[in-house]
């Protein structure tokens, strides 16, 4: 993962996608002035980057609040995006076997570039029935160093490009050096999976194996997540041959 070279980038695109993110995040709509005053911009130049967006669909008003929020346009591209992702289908089945199995949390997470870095993310969820389990939303961002499947993805990587992503990824506590990472990262080459022990979060168990793409490239991890009360190692171990087994047969179809 090599460093991108500098490129002039335009002003007026990323304030647009500023204002499209804010608007997302709020959720319940905001005034023209409420938006021009958080990002520091005059209200014209805020007027036109918001009627851009709503030419095109991705924000609307409520003209009766005068609120702006985003517009359907947002759902259309999220759905189209989803679709013509074939992995989320294709591991759906497995996904509810897992379930059917096990009954704990299983979710895809795909390897993707977020703000010029690598990053995993919930792409498909299965969530556990049982009172107790492990909770997760779809298309959230995880980082790499403390997670199953960030911590995937670090192991299938050369030297080069490992070193490059730990520069751009923050450590947590429980992560105090690299050599700790180091030797997460061997035992997960060695198994073809990892296994993370309240790393991210504080009684969580996390089991991961590797998909890769026919080229070879690791592209996504399938996982389960449950709480540390029924994280005895064998029914760990066993799931663990289990998501092995099945990123094995996903590696071979057509991504």
């Amino acid at each position: 993962m090599k460093e991108e070279k500098n490129v002039k980038t335009i002003q007026s695109v990323n304030r647009a996608f500023d204002i499209l993110e804010y608007l997302v995040s709020v959720g319940d709509g905001k005034k023209l002035t409420d938006i021009a005053d958080h990002f520091g911009l005059n209200k014209t130049t805020t007027f036109h980057l918001l009627k851009t967006l709503e030419a095109r669909g991705y924000v609307e008003q409520n003209t009766d609040a005068h609120q702006y929020s985003y517009g359907g346009k947002m759902f259309e591209l999220g759905l189209q995006a989803y679709r013509n992702v074939n992995l989320n289908i294709y591991s759906q089945p497995y996904l509810n076997k897992l379930i059917n199995m096990y009954d704990e949390t299983a979710a895809l997470f795909h390897y993707l570039k977020r703000n010029g870095n690598v990053q995993s993310i919930c792409t498909s969820l299965n969530e556990s029935t049982q009172s107790v389990k492990v909770s997760l939303s779809l298309g959230e961002w995880y980082p790499l160093s403390c997670t199953a499947s960030g911590l995937m993805y670090l192991s299938c990587l050369n030297d080069e490009s490992l070193n490059s992503a730990i520069e751009h990824d923050s450590f947590p506590e429980k992560i105090p050096d690299k050599t700790m990472l180091t030797n997460l990262l061997t035992e997960a080459k060695t198994k073809s999976h990892i296994i993370e022990r309240e790393l991210y979060q504080s009684g969580v168990v996390s089991i991961a194996a590797p998909i890769y793409k026919y080229t070879g490239r690791v592209i996504a991890s399938l996982c389960v997540m449950l709480p540390i009360q029924r994280a005895e190692e064998d029914y760990i171990n066993e799931i663990a041959v289990t998501l092995t087994d099945m990123t094995k047969e996903l590696s071979e179809l057509p991504l």
